[in-house]
């Protein structure tokens, strides 16, 4: 099994699909081969997968592990891409999984995101607790929705700033595509400060440690936690700062064109979860029946 996924892997990284995304394949496949082992008594090979075990996995993670929807069907993903790759190289006849469908949830809630009271809560936090830089990174992420590893990636000539405008380029986002994010006054503002105190190192990164090399994302994400906890918000991410920033241009008034465009989706459909209503839209249309008794 080892020796599968190790060259499955190389092969993912020759599609220059990011490390985070490799890993996560691996982890599934990991826990499908133990459960494999497991339920058939034999260890794991992509030969011997059947389309009667992927039910079954697909069942059991549905029934006995209580597993959630978006959870098994990521498990799924990951099957059906090793297949695929597994059929590729001759190693099976057929894939197990063609014509196996995922778990079908209809969604009717947004992605969770801030309240605007929560993002000024957030932001107060850093400006008083934190660093020019930590803020500068807050206000990235809050006013143009990048994702975290696309943050990690910036360099310092992928800013452009003034008084009046500012842009910043995202080289290589998700799928390998090129867009410019604009803006706003309190970013500029918040760049502005921290490119006054950002040491001079050979590191050509925007962001940058204490040590002088770039940031990981994995740094910037326990640097929200940390905010987030002093701030008193439970389950701070980047990417709900990312949910965050769609969530409010839309309700601003914002057209899907321009909102998707500033995401980076590929796809209106994809934006356009944001305009289905939040956990916190639905509560406050229940209270409005308590109100009008």
């Amino acid at each position: 099994m080892t020796d599968i996924l190790t060259e499955f892997a190389e092969s993912l990284t020759r599609e220059d699909k990011a490390a985070n995304t490799i890993e996560s394949y691996l982890r599934d496949l990991r826990h499908f081969a133990h459960w494999f082992s497991q339920n058939n008594g034999e260890d794991f090979s992509p030969a011997l997968i059947t389309p009667m075990d992927i039910k079954d996995y697909r069942r059991c993670m549905m029934v006995q592990k209580q597993a959630k929807p978006a959870t098994v069907n990521r498990r799924l993903a990951a099957l059906h891409r090793l297949c695929r790759w597994a059929k590729g190289k001759g190693l099976v006849e057929d894939d197990p999984t063609e014509g196996i469908k995922g778990v079908e949830k209809e969604r009717l809630l947004a992605p969770k995101a801030l309240t605007r009271n929560q993002a000024h809560a957030l932001i107060r936090t850093v400006e008083r607790h934190g660093s020019r830089r930590d803020l500068a990174i807050i206000e990235v992420l809050r006013h143009t929705g990048i994702r975290v590893g696309e943050l990690a990636r910036l360099r310092l000539a992928d800013l452009s700033i003034s008084d009046r405008k500012g842009t910043l380029v995202v080289r290589w986002g998700k799928g390998g595509k090129y867009r410019e994010v604009g803006l706003n006054a309190d970013v500029r503002k918040a760049l502005s400060d921290y490119l006054k105190v950002r040491p001079e190192v050979a590191d050509d990164h925007l962001f940058v440690g204490q040590r002088g090399n770039g940031l990981g994302v994995r740094a910037i994400e326990e640097l929200v936690s940390k905010y987030a906890r002093l701030a008193g918000i439970p389950d701070l991410t980047p990417h709900v700062l990312r949910h965050t920033f769609a969530k409010h241009l839309l309700d601003a008034g914002e057209n899907l064109v321009s909102v998707a465009a500033l995401m980076g989706h590929s796809r209106l459909d994809t934006t356009a979860v944001y305009t289905r209503p939040s956990a916190l839209d639905l509560e406050r249309a229940v209270d409005k029946l308590a109100e009008e008794e």
